[in-house]
């Protein structure tokens, strides 16, 4: 055997206690082979076992390490989420509880306590969300009934007038009709307010962006508000920047209103003076045009104190201002609304007695082509332009029906009265009519209706609403239900005749 291979404590003890001649025995060799064979496999196992214990070891750090990181971090989040507790507002009657070192078991009773109390406060904010939406639903409702009982009388006040003053009238009564007509007037601005904020308060306002011509725009404003100013002894100047392009895109409806508000309450806190409506550039590049907009006056003024309340509904800068000027204080509730739309901001600047400056800057796209419409005459209507038109009036109210009749019958036109939609959808089934003018609000079957079941036999026949219901809702009502236009009450004569001649084709 060779001693080279021999476990080297056998070898040391071979050589102290063993002969040469021992060594050469095969048995004994077989011997020493087996015991050797016994301490390596002794060395081996146990270089095995120190390994294992080692990685075992290593092991173990590692898990602990990891355990007291996870116990840290626990305890880190529970101080965390019992300060988050701390600053929680509570129900009366439940404290928060003094939280100790081991706390899970309080703190999650507590937390259970407060997500009954959290589902509790939602479900209460549902149903409080829910009674609003129907309030609103209530109010929008309100507004569309006052407005329709409001305007049906309102319409055979305005139309009586508008007949009587178009005859041979002796002068005092042409005076006690000027009055009356001041009074419609006052009364319909007051009626076109509210439905105006209501409708902005709803969110149905969506801008139009159309070709216009601002400059032409503001003049056509100030001719408007001339003779209302000529009433108070008051001057409009004008001025305007000849830089300004001559084509703007927006929605010159409502920046028109806008300006009509703004010109119409300076005219009326002003007497003996002078009322300035300035439009100039500030700034422009080959798309967007920057203008700044302002209409100053020499009236009452407005207190500093009080400069930001007459942007709050119902509200004006005096009390007394109501008493003696009129107005629902929603004028510049709805000029603010409709400025904020186009992302801009009404200012004003005024002393009381030294009049008042309101301005703003308005950013409106450069326009490259005007949009071609039909101007209808405003003074003068051709007697000849309906002659012989067929038309049903569908109308419920015997004053209304009166007065529609003695216009429709100046212009010629051919009229069958019916009493509520469902006789108007008979005489329709069983007449032959050029157009309908429909009522929306009837007994027995309404407009909305009728028109429907006009619109199963016949999708072709013009129906133009004829109606006091002015409210956003009721408009697109009446669209879904198939009439073509839409006429409010008390109408404006011009406005029907050239609403029947355009749908009966008649306009040149």
């Amino acid at each position: 055997m060779d001693a080279n291979n021999l476990h080297k404590l056998l070898a040391r003890q071979i050589n102290k206690h063993l002969t040469e001649e021992c060594l050469q025995h095969d048995r004994f060799q077989q011997f020493l082979k087996a015991v050797n064979d016994s301490y390596q496999n002794f060395d081996r196992d146990k270089e095995l076992f120190e390994h294992s214990s080692f990685l075992n070891e290593r092991e173990y750090a590692n898990i602990n390490q990891k355990l007291k990181e996870e116990i840290s971090q626990r305890r880190q989040s529970e101080e965390k989420l019992i300060e988050a507790i701390q600053s929680l507002k509570t129900p009366e009657g439940d404290e928060i509880p003094e939280f100790g070192p081991e706390n899970l078991v309080t703190l999650v009773d507590f937390l259970q306590r407060q997500i009954g109390h959290r589902k509790q406060i939602e479900q209460e904010l549902r149903t409080a969300k829910e009674i609003a939406e129907n309030a609103t639903l209530a109010k929008s409702e309100f507004l569309s009934m006052m407005s329709h009982e409001i305007r049906t009388p309102l319409n055979g006040i305005v139309g009586m007038t508008y007949l009587m003053s178009q005859e041979e009238v002796p002068p005092g009564l042409s005076e006690n009709l000027k009055t009356l007509q001041f009074s419609i007037e006052h009364l319909q601005a007051l009626i076109n307010d509210i439905l105006d904020f209501s409708k902005i308060e709803a969110g149905k306002v969506e801008l139009e962006e159309t070709n216009f011509d601002f400059k032409h725009l503001v003049s056509n404003i100030k001719r408007a508000h001339q003779f209302k100013a000529e009433e108070s002894g008051t001057r409009i100047k004008l001025m305007i920047d000849d830089d300004i392009p001559d084509i703007l895109m927006g929605d010159s409806l409502r920046i028109g209103q806008v300006l009509s508000n703004l010109v119409s309450n300076a005219i009326k806190f002003t007497k003996q003076g002078t009322v300035t409506i300035e439009l100039s550039l500030l700034k422009k590049d080959d798309e967007v045009a920057s203008m700044y907009v302002s209409v100053q006056d020499t009236g009452i003024g407005i207190a500093p104190e009080k400069q930001q309340a007459i942007f709050e509904m119902f509200t004006q800068a005096n009390s007394a201002t109501t008493r003696k000027f009129g107005g629902t204080g929603l004028g510049l509730v709805i000029t603010k609304r409709l400025l904020e739309l186009h992302g801009s901001t009404i200012e004003v600047e005024s002393q009381e007695g030294k009049g008042a400056k309101f301005f703003f800057t308005l950013d409106l796209r450069i326009g490259y082509a005007v949009k071609q419409t039909y101007n209808l005459p405003t003074d003068t209507i051709n007697d000849q332009t309906l002659k012989g038109i067929r038309v049903l009036l569908v109308e419920d109210y015997p004053v209304n029906v009166k007065v529609a009749l003695k216009f429709l019958s100046r212009w010629g036109v051919s009229v069958d009265v019916a009493e509520n939609g469902l006789i108007g959808l008979e005489k329709f089934l069983a007449g032959s009519y050029d157009l309908i003018l429909m009522d929306l609000q009837m007994p027995v079957m309404d407009g909305y209706t009728s028109t429907q079941q006009i619109r199963e036999t016949d999708s072709q026949i013009p129906v133009i609403a004829l109606t006091a219901s002015a409210t956003y809702s009721n408009r697109d009502r009446a669209i879904s239900a198939g009439i073509n236009d839409y006429v409010t009450k008390p109408f404006n004569p011009n406005d029907l005749f050239h609403k029947i001649a355009k749908h009966c084709q008649r306009l040149n």
